[in-house]
């Protein structure tokens, strides 16, 4: 196989986009490749394989890069080096979840890949992924000059195993955590504990937020830069291998013919992007992380920006978040569903990254029955007419917060605020969320880049589970989403110059007919004024340094209105 170079890559000779060496970041890898990788295929021609390592899908990938790397040697095709990054270890020192970790992760990987591509000057580059940071960074990166002129592939390492107890209901990762909770709290025995953890499938190399994860996943392939596997269950490896030998075959004669990101993914790719979130009902995480990713490619997006072209579109799949199933009922149907709208008009018919159309790419999938499966609805017979994941604007987010319009918040309510510092304190001012206080919206906060929520967000939807009649909001400047969303009123991510200007005691009130969230007086009126003047007051602390990445995540932190996005001189 002969390949040449795109000329526009010659302007960017080293493909560096920074001296890593001076860079607080250190890239992981090795800068002896060469000498160290001895793969099969033609080393003058060399591709780059890279996928997360130490992260919970690096064993499937390994099997998908192994394969893709005898496909890609066969018949003196080029050799694949695997430098597979650790970005999970890049940032030890951060906490498991929230803005920084979203930011630190991405910075950070996106870092260390780019510092690897540029340390190889590849031919072409094999991307692997799973989780809903992995997928944000790649594309970002992609985006770069030089990277947008060189030949991409992207794999997808499969979703998380759902569990079965032995009366046939479906359990978790999620599941489990609950119980656990109610474990603690005395709610919940020994026996019904060990249950829950014996039917729990938590296969290794297998992501455990499937909702978010399998989110970014869909939402690439209706853009175009993924192509959709027939079944990608966690335990279905030969579907992984089936996949890996389609996109490889689309990819060899993308490499062939020069067919490079710079030339194929544009405004309309992303604008699928966003109309899948608001199709499926799928993961608040993709808005959040949608304007980092389309910086690089030129293409500003704005909350406000995002919404207009999500607004237009119906809610057609009873899809966990919002819905009954868990995403991975998706199972085969997904490059049907795909086709299927294209051809209603709902979603453009885009050159995908490997050059065909989304309509020839999934052309001889079968066509979407609608009377076998209760999934999918047809776009003229949706599950509502409009999305469920919506933005709500009012004086404590005038530029925007992304929530999930579930039942909970269809009704218009106000709270008595209860600020919490950490999550430590919410759990000690609640009793490890025992003792919830109907009509409370506990606001949350933490340092300036990271809060860890994912243990409230549980102990709240157990508490909400044991107490249907339980009414509480949940406020944060966390910029990731979370699972209260789904049964109380939340909104996961304010700006820090309002959330944290609120006061125990103030009024807050949830208007689903406006779609706002306002700081509100005792009757109920709005106070603009007075929220604008606290905005106005805000003073950022200052910021204790830990050593850690943290420290330069915080130096040049977005504001939460431009979604959860590095911007400064970084990447």
């Amino acid at each position: 196989m002969k390949l040449v170079r795109d000329p526009r890559a010659f302007d960017h000779p080293d493909l560096l986009t920074g001296d890593l060496n001076d860079s607080a970041i250190a890239w992981v890898g090795d800068q002896h490749y060469r000498s160290v990788f001895k793969p099969k295929g033609n080393p003058e021609t060399p591709l780059l394989g890279i996928y997360p390592m130490g992260s919970p899908c690096d064993h499937s990938l390994g099997g998908m890069f192994d394969l893709a790397a005898d496909l890609l040697a066969a018949d003196g095709g080029p050799a694949m080096y695997q430098v597979p990054f650790s970005g999970f270890t890049d940032h030890r020192g951060m906490e498991a979840s929230g803005q920084g970790f979203s930011n630190a992760y991405k910075f950070t990987t996106a870092w260390t890949v780019q510092g690897t591509i540029g340390l190889m000057t590849p031919f072409g580059i094999v991307a692997g992924g799973g989780c809903d940071k992995t997928f944000p960074m790649i594309i970002h990166t992609m985006g770069i000059e030089p990277y947008r002129y060189i030949p991409w592939a992207l794999l997808h390492a499969g979703h998380r195993s759902v569990g079965m107890l032995p009366d046939g209901r479906e359990v978790t990762i999620g599941d489990l955590a609950m119980t656990r909770i109610r474990h603690i709290n005395g709610e919940a025995d020994d026996a019904e504990l060990e249950l829950v953890r014996q039917n729990t499938v938590s296969d290794v190399g297998v992501c455990e937020n499937l909702a978010s994860a399998m989110s970014n996943y869909v939402a690439l392939c209706c853009g175009g830069f993924i192509l959709a596997g027939e079944d990608l269950h966690a335990a279905n490896t030969e579907a992984r291998l089936a996949l890996t030998h389609q996109t490889i075959a689309l990819y060899r004669t993308a490499l062939e013919k020069g067919i490079l990101p710079a030339d194929t993914i544009g405004p309309e790719n992303f604008q699928n992007f966003i109309r899948a979130i608001a199709l499926f009902g799928l993961s608040t995480n993709l808005p959040l992380h949608l304007p980092w990713m389309t910086r690089p490619w030129g293409i500003t997006h704005t909350p406000s920006s995002i919404w207009q072209e999500m607004a237009q579109m119906p809610w057609i799949s009873d899809l966990q978040p919002l819905g009954k199933h868990p995403v991975n009922h998706i199972g085969s149907m997904l490059p049907s569903v795909i086709k299927y709208l294209v051809a209603e008009g709902l979603l453009n018919d885009v050159t995908s990254i490997f050059g065909p159309k989304l309509s020839e790419v999934y052309s001889t999938a079968p066509d979407l029955d609608f009377g076998t499966q209760d999934i999918f609805r047809p776009v003229d017979r949706p599950m509502a007419a409009e999305p469920q994941i919506v933005l709500y604007r009012g004086n404590l987010c005038p530029g925007g917060a992304w929530v999930k319009e579930s039942k909970a918040m269809r009704h218009a309510s106000t709270y008595t605020v209860q600020m919490c510092a950490t999550q430590g304190d919410f759990f000690n001012d609640t009793a490890n969320a025992t003792k919830l206080t109907n009509g409370t919206c506990y606001a949350i906060t933490g340092d300036r880049s990271t809060i860890e929520l994912l243990s409230a967000n549980f102990a709240i939807m157990v508490a909400m589970n044991g107490d249907p009649d339980l009414d509480v909001a949940l406020l944060t400047d966390q910029r990731t989403s979370g699972f209260a969303g789904a049964r109380a009123k939340a909104a996961y991510h304010l700006p820090r110059n309002r959330l944290r200007q609120l006061k125990t005691g103030d009024k807050v009130c949830f208007a689903p007919e406006a779609r706002s969230i306002d700081l509100v007086d005792a009757d109920g009126q709005a106070m603009d004024a007075e929220m604008e003047a606290r905005a106005g007051a805000y003073v950022e602390p200052d910021w204790p340094k830990t050593g850690t990445i943290k420290d330069l995540i915080n130096a040049q932190l977005s504001d939460a209105e431009d979604g959860c996005a590095v911007y400064g001189s970084g990447p």
